[in-house]
């Protein structure tokens, strides 16, 4: 079938399911303002990803996943962690059940405990988590957020702390991570750290919601990020932390897009001090406020020893430095890596077009 006659289908169905909308014919919209609505609507997103993708699986998954974020999350950095959003997918959607693009503008909802959760940046850092980035895509995104909304007001870890602490996890629309956001991060990471590829994901999200408290959630998020730690001892808390967030090659990256980092004469990153001061500073504030859920408890490894997540994590407090290839130069992460890729790929099309437009002007001469 040429593509012109795909298009000319596509459009005949758009009418009929229009027509069918008029008439009453149509089963009912998923009602995305509401949690159960929100999951209803993501099984039907997943169900269309695993007939588009032919099998239930990874695929799938991504498929769904990058639907749901396509556009609040649209950034290069996401497409380089996640994959860029399928568009013909997204039209599959489109023709099949047009009620579905409302789930990807969706904000605050209601969790079964009450309490309000950004849903698709819940969903984002889910899908980080998943793909092994989840400090980058979750958690410590945000702490870079509030440090550069707070930069230049402090000049210590400890002024910075004093500073965010009435706004960390604070009122929506009153704070610069409002508690919406962080219940968005720390389920997204263990909700992701603990998703399989052939997982129906509304029912993990369903699942994962009907028992959780502030303890279950805390523990589980130390299990995926840090593996274990001992919540009584701050400053071994606190050095974990910042660790898992500042000694992150993916987070090292994005804070040398930024512009909050640079490379040394040794070719070792340096971030900017007031960016760093204030990062430590919100990654205290988490730790405390995880340490504070669980009265002090120790956390141990989950079952197998170590944390659930590979690329990200620190499972001991000990910063961990930048890995060197065997030629003694800097190693270049697989984020970085795609980076170069696209960068290169982009210079030879610029180069190409060039050069064709070049060949046309001298054949006109």
């Amino acid at each position: 079938m040429s593509n012109y006659t795909k298009r000319i289908f596509s459009i005949l169905f758009s009418l009929l399911a229009g027509l069918a909308l008029c008439l009453g014919l149509a089963p009912d919209a998923a009602a995305a303002d509401d949690w159960e609505g929100f999951l209803d609507g993501i099984a039907q997103v997943q169900q269309l990803a695993e007939e588009y993708a032919g099998e239930p699986g990874e695929e799938a998954l991504l498929l769904t996943m990058n639907y749901l974020r396509a556009e609040r999350y649209a950034d290069m950095e996401w497409d380089l962690v996640l994959g860029a959003p399928d568009e013909e997918f997204a039209a599959l959607v489109e023709s099949r059940s047009p009620e579905l693009a409302a789930l990807q503008t969706v904000q605050l909802l209601t969790l079964p405990e009450g309490r309000s959760v950004d849903a698709i940046h819940l969903i984002a850092a889910l899908a980080g988590s998943y793909k092994q980035a989840g400090a980058l895509c979750g958690w410590g995104g945000d702490c870079m957020q509030l440090a550069e909304q707070c930069s230049g007001q402090a000049d210590s870890v400890d002024g910075y702390y004093t500073l965010m602490q009435p706004a960390f996890a604070g009122a929506e629309n009153a704070s610069l991570f409002p508690e919406s956001d962080l219940l968005a991060d720390l389920d997204g990471m263990v909700l992701g750290a603990t998703l399989q590829p052939e997982d129906d994901l509304a029912q993990h999200l369903r699942d994962y919601y009907a028992n959780v408290t502030d303890a279950v959630r805390a523990e589980k998020f130390i299990q995926a990020q840090l593996g274990g730690a001992d919540t009584g001892d701050r400053a071994a808390l606190y050095e974990a932390f910042e660790s898992a967030l500042l000694d992150n090659d993916g987070m090292k990256l994005f804070l040398m897009l930024r512009g909050h980092a640079d490379l040394d004469e040794d070719n070792a990153v340096v971030v900017d001090p007031d960016i760093d001061n204030g990062m430590r500073a919100a990654a205290r504030l988490l730790a405390d406020r995880l340490a504070d859920a669980l009265d002090g408890a120790v956390v141990q490894a989950p079952s197998g020893g170590g944390s659930s997540q590979t690329e990200d994590t620190a499972p001991t407090p000990a910063p961990s430095p930048v890995p060197d290839s065997t030629d003694g130069s800097p190693a270049i992460g697989w984020l970085q890596a795609r980076l170069l890729i696209l960068l290169c790929l982009g210079g030879a099309a610029v180069l190409l077009l060039t050069a064709l437009t070049l060949a046309i002007k001298s054949r006109h001469k």
